[in-house]
């Protein structure tokens, strides 16, 4: 052979010379840096997101709630100062003669108003709210409406019957000494929701204390002081961060106190408990949570807290988008930083690639090299700075070159006995084979065929058609054997004289058979022949081996022992015809039974109806 180059060589050297499929190295090197890359990032983007809204959250509670319960103290402190404001005033009133004289109590009033500079009217009313006498910061027309008229709003109706409620004690006392009684009294103070003045059409807020009873106990005198909403307006205004956020009070029926919208402030009242965060303020509860706004048609996250004591609530908003454009602009800052580590490790991914691989390459170029010049040249060597994996690898590859030619010539004489050997090996194998197929088929003991190879030949006999299989004899009998008392062979004589006792009936068998008949060990201590012949025939063959077995002299070890066999017989055209296989060996093995009831060593017969 030398060295010939072959058809084989040039199919070889195609396939060589092809592009070769798949990613190079690197490639899956910059892609394996870029996914380990990514997926520390990923997780630390997760923790950053996670991490961000849970600052955010705690921002909210921290700030816009802290916020919130801070404003409730000092405007509880202006609710109880102005209380204490109109009880004073109400207690100079009370030094008065006649409230009715407007001379006497005009001063009083007009005086209180300088001092108590945070109302911003203030009214004396009798039980049916005509305006008895007032002092105010804006023009107020009694003549048009001599009546304190708040409309639908009872809250001035409500302020007499509860006061005369609280004023039961009083009757059938002194007339003084029940005003006196009033006006120590800072639970008789009563504060309005927000409702709209008669006079000047604003929303306000009032404070109503009683100052005269009747001799019943009745309330006869009512003072109403107005607050100033500038000074609620300036503690709301005080609070206000981010672009959108500020904060808002509601009264006891929800209605806007303080808001940043002017338009639900002044001239009308705005009812906004349908809310649920209003609702939970009412409810008096501290908290934080979200809800859409229909002054900023947007979503919003506040804090709010509530004044028990009046009812009133405080929330304070902001929109929901900028506390997500905080978590973003966290999230842009940690992107920006993911994808600058991303691109200095796909740099150092290139490196890396580019030193792995430009070896590797050098040893590709050397291998073309060599597959033209017909394997002769030798391989460069690989640089130090090299990996030493590659370096290894181009000591290895320079000495498999450099065997290359003593194996080509082992190879020729290899070549030579090659043939030889497959020829020999072919002849072991078939031998193997052969081996293989008589121990598949027939029973270790007795040499017969097994029982698997005697149902797998009845089962090739019903499947062909008749002629085929039995020419102008299609008749077969089939004989089942058991040997009598067998169990007493080997209870007294021991199991090797029991397989003695099988090996030579087997003998028997075997000399009793023609070519077309086939005998087989089909259990422990039966046997099943196929003879391929009539019933009377049949009847004379299967007599002959039952006389054979009870006249042969069966020895073991030098004793004599005995043995009869019980034959079942039955006989049919074809197997398929009788009804299949295991309707036949069912009554074959019926009719064998049915010979050792009768007595044993003795042949019965069962007849097989043919199905047509």
């Amino acid at each position: 052979m030398g060295n010939k180059i072959t058809n084989t060589d040039v199919r070889n050297d195609t396939r060589t010379n092809s592009s070769p499929g798949g990613l190079s190295i690197n490639t899956l090197l910059v892609l394996c840096f870029v996914i380990v890359s990514l997926l520390p990032i990923s997780i630390l983007g997760f923790k950053v997101y996670d991490a961000s809204w849970e600052n955010a959250w705690r921002e909210v509670r921290e700030k816009h709630q802290s916020l919130a319960e801070n404003l409730s103290a000092p405007l509880t402190n202006y609710i109880d100062d102005r209380h204490i404001a109109l009880t004073l005033l109400a207690e100079q009133l009370s030094e008065v003669s006649d409230l009715e004289n407007s001379q006497l109590t005009s001063p009083i009033l007009e005086q209180s108003l300088k001092k108590l500079y945070r109302f911003q009217a203030t009214f004396l009313l009798d039980n049916n709210l005509q305006v008895i006498n007032h002092s105010s910061t804006y023009p107020v027309d009694l003549a048009e409406h001599p009546r304190f008229d708040l409309g639908k709003d009872a809250f001035l109706t409500a302020a007499f019957e509860s006061t005369q409620q609280n004023s039961t004690e009083n009757a059938n006392r002194d007339t003084n000494k029940s005003n006196n009684k009033s006006l120590n009294n800072l639970n008789l103070v009563s504060l309005s929701p927000v409702v709209l003045n008669p006079y000047n059409g604003q929303t306000t807020i009032l404070i109503a204390l009683p100052i005269l009873y009747d001799s019943r106990g009745n309330v006869t005198r009512l003072l109403v002081g107005e607050l100033k909403k500038s000074v609620i307006e300036k503690m709301r205004a005080s609070i206000h961060f981010g672009k959108q956020g500020h904060s808002a009070m509601v009264d006891q029926l929800g209605r806007v106190i303080a808001h940043p919208n002017a338009d639900w402030m002044n001239d009308d009242i705005k009812n906004i408990s349908n809310l649920h965060i209003i609702q939970a303020m009412m409810a008096g509860n501290t908290g934080v949570t979200g809800f859409y706004s229909p002054f900023t048609n947007t979503d919003m996250v506040a804090g709010f807290t509530a004044i028990p004591k009046y009812g009133w609530g405080i929330m304070v908003p902001q929109p929901k988008h900028e506390i997500e454009e905080q978590v973003a602009r966290v999230l842009r800052a940690e992107l920006i930083w993911a994808l600058a580590g991303l691109l200095f490790t796909v740099i150092i991914g290139f490196s890396l690639a580019a030193w792995i691989t430009h070896p590797i390459n050098r040893l590709v170029k050397a291998g073309h090299g060599l597959r033209e010049n017909n394997y002769e040249n030798r391989l460069p060597r690989t640089h130090r700075s090299a990996p030493k994996e590659i370096q290894q690898l181009s000591r290895v590859f320079g000495g498999a070159v450099n065997r290359l030619i003593t194996s080509r010539q082992e190879l020729d004489t290899l070549n030579q006995s090659l043939q030889q050997r497959v020829d020999e090996a072919t002849t072991e194998l078939r031998s193997a084979n052969k081996k293989l197929e008589e121990l598949a088929t027939s029973d270790h003991l007795t040499k017969l065929a097994n029982r698997r190879h005697f149902e797998d030949t009845i089962a090739d006999l019903a499947d062909r058609r008749q002629k085929d299989s039995l020419g102008n004899d299609q008749t077969v009998c089939l004989l089942l054997i058991d040997i009598d008392k067998f169990k007493v062979i080997n209870d007294q004589h021991g199991h090797p004289a029991g397989d003695a006792v099988l090996v030579q009936i087997g003998e028997i068998l075997q000399k009793s058979l023609r070519k077309t008949d086939i005998a087989a060990r089909y259990a422990g201590d039966e046997f099943v022949i196929l003879l391929r012949t009539n019933i009377e025939t049949g009847r004379v063959r299967a007599q002959e081996l039952r006389e054979s077995i009870a006249r042969h002299r069966f020895t073991y070890q030098g004793q004599d022992l005995h043995a009869t066999v019980s034959i079942g017989l039955t006989s049919c055209e074809t197997i398929t015809e009788c009804g299949g296989i295991e309707e036949v060996l069912r009554q074959v093995d019926n009719a064998m039974y049915e010979a050792k009831r009768l007595g044993r060593n003795r042949i019965a017969e069962a007849t097989l109806i043919n199905i047509k």
